[in-house]
């Protein structure tokens, strides 16, 4: 009895698994034998997708050199630029940007490629996408931007990158929180100190009129002031 050639769902699958693992050789065989390299699986997401958030740039050359859309996102509008940068993948976010990838791309929630990557501390990734244009003031959904971001999870060399290329230091997001206001309010001193180092203004005070004063955290003031 002859065996039923594969449906299109479990080749498209297959090319799925093998991307997400890197397994370039697995994921040309298939584009080789027609799978479509833009074929989303059922939560929405391309192989390029999962190339990209594994990390994996030599499987995503090659599915960009396949054909695949560069921009296609996910679901809820995460681009493959946007997620590389999210889990701190240099060579694939670099890949992404020399192909064309939209540095002002925005999910739903906001993130921007630069947001995510300033929250996740991925400062080399950062520095890459300020050097290409990034747009250092561009807000979340919740009015925050790769500043607030960083230093609300205490990334102390993100923050200073980011000072450093002219972001707003009293910028404040939909709360009026400014960034010491929100390393504060996570107990991240070190970077609450950095801040105040820089000039942020310890008498501030967000919408609810929780100021950096009324915290406990010591000392927040430079050494000598």
């Amino acid at each position: 009895m002859a065996t039923s050639a594969a449906s299109p769902t479990a080749t498209l699958n297959a090319l799925i698994v093998a991307a997400t693992h890197g397994n370039t050789a697995e994921a040309r065989r298939l584009l080789d034998a027609g799978v479509a390299v833009n074929g989303l699986e059922i939560g929405g997401f391309s192989a390029l997708v999962w190339a990209a958030i594994g990390g994996h740039r030599e499987t995503a050359e090659l599915l960009l050199d396949r054909g695949a859309d560069v921009e296609a996102d996910t679901v809820d509008g995460r681009t493959a630029l946007i997620l590389a940068a999210e889990h701190g993948h240099m060579d694939t976010v670099k890949l992404l940007l020399d192909r064309g990838a939209n540095l002002k791309a925005k999910p739903l929630c906001g993130d921007t490629a630069l947001i995510q990557a300033a929250g996740g501390g991925h400062r080399d990734v950062v520095e890459l996408l300020l050097d290409r244009g990034a747009d250092l003031e561009a807000k979340d959904i919740h009015g925050s931007t790769a500043l607030l971001c960083a230093a609300e999870d205490g990334h102390c060399g993100t923050v200073e990158l980011l000072l450093d290329r002219g972001a707003d230091l009293e910028v404040r997001n939909s709360s009026g929180s400014t960034a010491l206001l929100r390393a504060i309010s996570r107990q991240e001193a070190a970077t609450a100190r950095l801040l105040v180092h820089r000039g942020a203004d310890v008498d501030a005070k967000d919408d609810s009129g929780k100021g950096a004063r009324s915290t406990q955290m010591q000392p927040l003031h430079p050494q000598g002031h």
